[in-house]
């Protein structure tokens, strides 16, 4: 099972980039599953709120197919 990374912000963000695209969908099914969907998307609003790391957290949460507004 891929796993994300939620000991810190940042490393949300990157295992996130680091999942294949084709595997997304299934990756988010397990998280859901496990109940982990909404602590990586605590991470991922967080970074985005950071103006050092707002790109970083933009590409992750693109990359799991969740469009910007």
């Amino acid at each position: 099972m891929c796993c994300v990374d939620t000991s810190d912000d940042r490393q949300a963000a990157e295992s996130v980039l680091a999942i294949e695209t084709p595997k997304i969908p299934d990756v988010i099914i397990r998280l859901t599953k496990a109940k982990r969907l909404s602590v990586v998307m605590r991470c991922l609003n967080r970074l985005i709120m950071n103006p050092a790391e707002r790109e970083l957290g933009r590409r992750a949460l693109r990359h799991l197919g969740f469009p910007e507004d």
